[in-house]
């Protein structure tokens, strides 16, 4: 919306499908609004450019009287993004006028996802969603705060393995915009995609988006800025609107847009709406709306400060961990120190938090590590967040299972992200990335060169019940087997056999692949996860394993 129309762009195609270019329309505003006769106007690009946003006036102060509407699009190379200027004569049709495209110089960007746009991943199915890299997403919110005019936009870029929302103000200089300040936000590996952005009155920013991982359903989660903050950066920490409960299956299409906008009420208060799905399927979307303010956003606003958990819920066995991260945002006045606890724990079990406090906006790591004697239920454990002038809560759902699924083996699938409960020799690490399941695997040996036998192992006693243990591997052996060679060995303490659970094998990608043994209920055991490397340049050979179990 502009004060001389309302502005409509379009990306036209043929009949066939084939993309010919985008279109800017200008609509009779004032005719309109008085229910009279409405003319349109409407300018066509060529074909190198398409979904164009038109600057959408918020707040109170108009623009400069006759300043033409400013529509904005990605450039046609990843370092510019190029602007028109739309001027609309509804007494003469000849005078109105579309000038450009004109380029803006941005910090280099690697469109998410390729060419083809899609890779966000989504946890529980191997779809994956269209991160809508190619255009520019909505909206492109302006605001004249007298001394300056603003507006801000954003978009998908790639963000190291994953993928980030780019996001830019500009402001007005000269009758031309030109970049203010610009950033990327991607605090982690996970997957942001789907964002808008917009200003309140004070200047402070608010950016919302989707948020996926292979690991979490795509959920709305939002962070922002305030006006004073060094600039490219978002310092307001990020909150969870609503996690999604589960994953689009068969279709990659997700949006098209979201929308953050400002109320007019007070011009302080952002809504964003953003779209989730609650439990696995097609075409079951449901909408979320959250509403938040910025500290800086009026004078009277009391210090306070939001908190929650993601993932809400987890799993784990007894005798193993689970993680969350916990995260605190400021939703009034200034930021505060929060000192965080945990309550409701099962018996067996202790909960640490890494750090202990945080200064609201920033987040933390709760670990909640049980017992092998942590008997199996589902436990809904508060997470306090104690400031010096408000105290908030949330609750973390965590499922405790026996026997199968880890039993008697501690830290079974490696998700304390270490290698607690087991003695390890040789190159060993945890690693992130690639494991069977969850978050972390166990890596024995290294991607350099080592020389001889690398090894994990853990004593145990097999539970009641169970006849079986089990493991998964993959190793990476670019060699032989003359030379390098992954292997795994059972000890029965109880009776002083050794079984070779895993024959010597050496393949250059094996993949996940399960091994399993008979056990004794009642016998002690130990289990040693090997892999052997010779130390020749070239060709270093490790083993990843992971997900324990005693069934």
């Amino acid at each position: 919306m502009w004060p001389d129309a309302y502005y409509i762009t379009y990306n036209m195609f043929t009949a066939s499908g084939s993309f010919l270019n985008a279109e800017a329309c200008a609509l009779n505003r004032s005719a309109m609004l008085t229910g009279a006769g409405a003319a349109q106007q409407c300018f066509t690009t060529s074909s190198s450019y398409g979904g164009l946003l038109g600057a959408d006036l918020d707040g109170s102060t108009a623009p400069p009287s006759g300043e033409p509407e400013l529509m904005v699009g990605l450039g046609t190379t990843s370092t510019t993004l190029a602007y028109w200027k739309f001027h609309v004569d509804w007494a003469t049709a000849s005078n109105s006028a579309f000038s450009g495209p004109s380029t803006l110089t941005v910090a280099s960007y690697t469109t998410a996802c390729g060419s083809s746009g899609t890779c966000v991943p989504q946890s529980g199915t191997s779809t994956q969603l269209d991160s809508l890299s190619d255009r520019l997403m909505f909206r492109l919110a302006y605001r004249n705060f007298g001394d300056h005019e603003s507006l801000v936009v954003n978009h998908a870029v790639t963000a190291g393995t994953s993928v980030g929302v780019r996001w830019y103000e500009l402001r007005m200089s000269g009758g031309n915009p030109a970049v203010y300040q610009q950033g990327t936000y991607a605090p982690d590996s996970t997957y942001r995609w789907m964002g808008s952005i917009a200003e309140d009155k004070a200047g402070d920013i608010a950016l919302g988006y989707s948020q996926s991982s292979s690991s979490a359903h795509p959920s709305v989660r939002y962070t922002g800025r305030l006006a004073g903050d060094t600039l490219g950066t978002m310092t307001q920490g990020e909150v969870t609107a609503v996690t999604g409960g589960g994953s689009q299956t068969s279709y990659s299409r997700w949006g098209d847009y979201t929308s953050m906008s400002v109320d007019p009420s007070d011009d302080c208060t952002f809504w964003y709406t953003n779209e989730y799905i609650p439990s696995n399927g097609n075409y079951n979307w449901h909408t979320r709306l959250a509403s938040f303010t910025l500290p800086n956003c009026g004078s009277t606003a009391s210090n306070d400060f939001s908190i929650g958990v993601s993932p809400a819920a987890s799993t784990a066995t007894a005798g193993s961990s689970a993680t969350t991260t916990v995260s605190t945002a400021v939703t009034s006045g200034s930021a505060q120190s929060v000192s965080l606890s945990a309550s409701g724990l099962p018996s067996g079990a202790t909960a640490s938090f890494n750090p202990a406090s945080v200064t609201a906006g920033g987040s933390s790591t709760l670990t909640v590590a049980t017992s092998s004697s942590t008997p199996a239920g589902t436990y809904d454990i508060t997470v306090t967040g104690t400031g010096t002038s408000a105290t908030h809560t949330a609750t973390y759902t965590l499922t405790v299972t026996s026997g199968s699924g880890g039993g008697g083996i501690t830290n079974s699938g490696f998700e304390t992200g270490s290698l607690s409960g087991w003695t390890s020799a040789g190159s060993t690490s945890v690693v992130n990335s690639g494991a069977h399941s969850g978050t972390y695997a166990a890596r024995v040996g290294s991607t350099s060169p080592t020389n001889g036998d690398s090894s994990v192992a853990q004593t145990f006693t097999a539970p009641s019940g169970s006849s079986t243990l089990g493991f998964y591997y993959n190793v990476t052996c670019p060699d032989t087997l003359t030379y390098d060679w992954a292997t795994a060995t059972l000890k029965d303490n109880t009776t002083g056999t050794t079984t070779t659970v895993l024959a010597k094998t050496c393949v250059s990608s094996s993949g996940w692949v399960q091994k399993t043994a008979p056990v004794t209920a009642g016998h002690s055991y130990t289990l040693t996860l090997i892999s052997h490397d010779d130390n020749w340049t070239g060709d270093a050979t490790y083993t990843r394993y992971d997900d324990v179990t005693l069934s």
